[in-house]
């Protein structure tokens, strides 16, 4: 049994501002180490653009797609925490592309909809939809929801899948078991885990890696990556020279195997 308790979200006053003027990070991803990443999905790149500044001004990192044939590949690439998706979009409707960001992945949808929009508003939420927000956006409101919709993520993320062995990570209380052994990992080897854990199954790219725990570095000096993953490997694996959990996909990246 896997198992990933992700039960708080910290977060900085979006109010706060730094020496400079500028604003603070509001929103960190625990697993990462640095803010949250928001992927919005609108076909009006001015809608668009407005809504990412929006939630940059609070403190997030945001990824931008505007149509839904590219929603899924930026889901495998870049793992998004949270989406925000519009209800129209130029290709095809927003609510064929939310089902298929339900049928791959656990990530949160919040979808944008025009004020006088009741159907897509029904449809959404009867789908599964975190939550709605309407267009044109408001500010404090999105932010709000987002933040609202990623605490609800972070306190049911646990996933389960049938299997002799148990892994847990509790982001909370920073502990780490393996069939119930407590196990000493570093705050990156911690962070590295829980980043593999967030879609267990699933390749993290290396550039993914690299971006998320260690993103003042280099991609092509990645040694430290690999040098954290044996250490992880010493630490989890039955049998470290034979992985059972971290398994590496040559030449893309590391996967963890539930």
């Amino acid at each position: 049994m896997v198992s990933l308790a992700l039960r708080d979200v910290a977060t900085v006053p979006p109010a706060a501002e730094d020496a400079a003027g500028g604003p603070v990070p509001a929103e960190v991803d625990e697993a990462g180490g640095g803010p949250s990443t928001v992927l919005v999905v609108d076909g009006d790149p001015s809608t668009a653009s407005e809504v990412a500044r929006a939630l940059e001004l609070e403190g997030f990192a945001t990824d931008v797609v505007h149509e839904g044939g590219q929603v899924l590949a930026r889901l495998d690439e870049r793992a998004p925490a949270l989406v925000l998706l519009a209800a129209s979009l130029p290709d095809q409707s927003g609510m064929a592309v939310f089902r298929a960001i339900a049928a791959t992945s656990p990530v949160p949808v919040i979808v944008m909809v025009p004020p006088d929009d009741e159907l897509d508003a029904v449809l959404a939420l009867e789908a599964g939809a975190a939550d709605l927000v309407t267009v044109p956006v408001r500010q404090r409101e999105l932010t709000a929801r987002v933040r609202a919709a990623l605490r609800r993520q972070a306190a049911t993320a646990t996933l389960t899948p049938g299997t002799a062995t148990s892994v847990h990570l509790d982001v909370a209380s920073h502990e780490v078991t393996v069939e119930g052994r407590p196990v000493d990992l570093s705050r990156k080897e911690f962070d590295l885990l829980a980043l593999l854990l967030e879609r267990p199954g699933h390749v993290v790219t290396r550039t993914t890696c690299m971006d998320r725990l260690w993103p003042s570095c280099s991609h092509s000096d990645s040694r430290t990556l690999d040098t954290h993953v044996k250490r992880l490997r010493r630490k989890l694996e039955p049998d470290p020279a034979h992985p059972r959990y971290l398994l590496t996909v040559r030449g893309v990246g590391y996967r963890f195997r539930p």
